[in-house]
């Protein structure tokens, strides 16, 4: 039975004093560079479409995440290492006024609020600028990071404005991307299509796979919306499973875990299980009453650990090399009133084989004066078997 153990806070950058909107210091996410350094990214902006494509603030650590120092973001990319030595940076495209672009007949008009509507397009009936999936690539050997375009073979593919902003979306960088034990690539990302002529009426996770180092990525499989209407009496209603994150475990399946919760409250997590390298999904399960966008790793020592939340933020952990058998959650940041706790991502990065380091918000910790004021922290979370 694994135990999680804790250590102390180490802040990293604090809001001005009295900013409590939704969106600045949230959001972290970590990595490690190729000199061995840990980066660490998180939001300053609006949590809005508006804000897509705008900077981000970084820090790097050097002694694994003791100490931190703020950086440009031009000095910490760090990417996904290939097999070839090449390193991969999804490019988040920033979003761009509707009036600027000239769009075709939209497939659906969708009203998700009365203020909130959303314009869905067929990528195909797009221009390459509006529909390209963008990366940074820095091949072996070189410094120089070059952008390009990957080919993405997704059947049924779309494109959507909400806001009155025309988002890049789906993307890359919106997603999640692994190297498999295999060395394919793969990603999962939360969208819509349109099959059969219709758009598909939630959203569902769909998996792509990259087998020639992310130049080009083909569909390999597909989580529908199966809800469990005996645990959520919203489930007819929401917007479907969105913000997939996919581990592959120590027993060789692939575990997902998903969010539920939208505009219409805390909705349960989901897990799903791959037992064919992500071809099929089991029916989706509850995995907990809560989780907006769950991270997880496995550590050298077997020990599986997953980060999520809101309300609050907890960390899990599973001994089991399936991922069927989890702890109970430990608290990290303890749930208050809403939207006043923390944004509840997070970000987890092995450190050595029985600890990680997790990234995420807190928007009541205390500078020098006592002031409690929304910070990025990070800690260690070690899991003995």
């Amino acid at each position: 039975m694994p135990q999680i153990t804790l250590g102390q806070p180490v802040l990293i950058d604090q809001a001005p004093v009295g900013l409590r909107e939704w969106g600045p210091w949230q959001f972290p996410k970590l990595e490690r560079l190729p000199d061995g350094r840990i980066h660490l990214e998180f939001h300053v902006e609006a949590d809005s479409v508006t804000a897509y494509g705008l900077p981000n603030r970084h820090a790097l650590s050097a002694d694994d995440g003791e100490t931190w120092q703020a950086v440009e973001g031009r000095d910490a990319r760090g990417g996904l290492p290939l097999p070839n030595g090449d390193r991969l940076l999804p490019v988040q495209l920033q979003s761009r006024p509707r009036a600027e672009v000239t769009l075709p007949e939209p497939v659906l008009v969708q009203e998700d609020a009365p203020t909130r509507i959303t314009h869905i397009y067929r990528a195909d009936d797009l221009d390459g600028e509006l529909s390209g999936w963008r990366f940074l690539r820095r091949r072996s050997g070189e410094e120089e990071w070059i952008e390009e375009t990957g080919t993405v073979r997704m059947p049924g593919e779309i494109r959507i404005v909400r806001e009155a902003v025309y988002a890049f979306w789906p993307s890359f960088s919106h997603s999640r991307l692994r190297l498999a034990p295999d060395g394919s690539l793969w990603c999962a990302l939360h969208t819509m299509r349109i099959v059969a002529g219709q758009v598909q009426t939630a959203n569902n996770i769909v998996f792509l796979r990259s087998v020639d180092q992310g130049y080009g990525w083909d569909l390999l499989g597909e989580i529908p919306y199966r809800p469990d209407r005996a645990a959520d009496p919203n489930a007819d209603r929401r917007n479907g499973f969105t913000e997939p994150e996919f581990n592959f475990m120590p027993d060789g399946s692939v575990l997902c875990l998903l969010r539920t919760h939208d505009i219409l409250g805390v909705g349960p997590s989901y897990w799903s299980r791959s037992l064919d390298s992500g071809r099929s999904w089991n029916h989706p399960r509850v995995f907990d009453d809560r989780g907006v966008w769950p991270r997880m790793l496995t550590l050298k020592n077997g020990v599986t650990l997953a980060s999520y939340g809101r309300p609050g933020l907890f960390v899990r952990a599973a001994a089991d090399p399936a991922g069927l058998a989890w702890e109970r959650r430990v608290a990290v940041v303890e749930p208050v009133e809403r939207r006043q706790d923390t944004c509840s991502y997070s970000a987890l990065l092995a450190l050595d084989g029985d600890t990680a380091l997790l990234a995420y918000s807190d928007f009541n910790y205390p500078d020098a004066q006592g002031q409690k004021r929304k910070s990025i922290l990070v800690r260690t979370v070690t899991a003995s078997p």
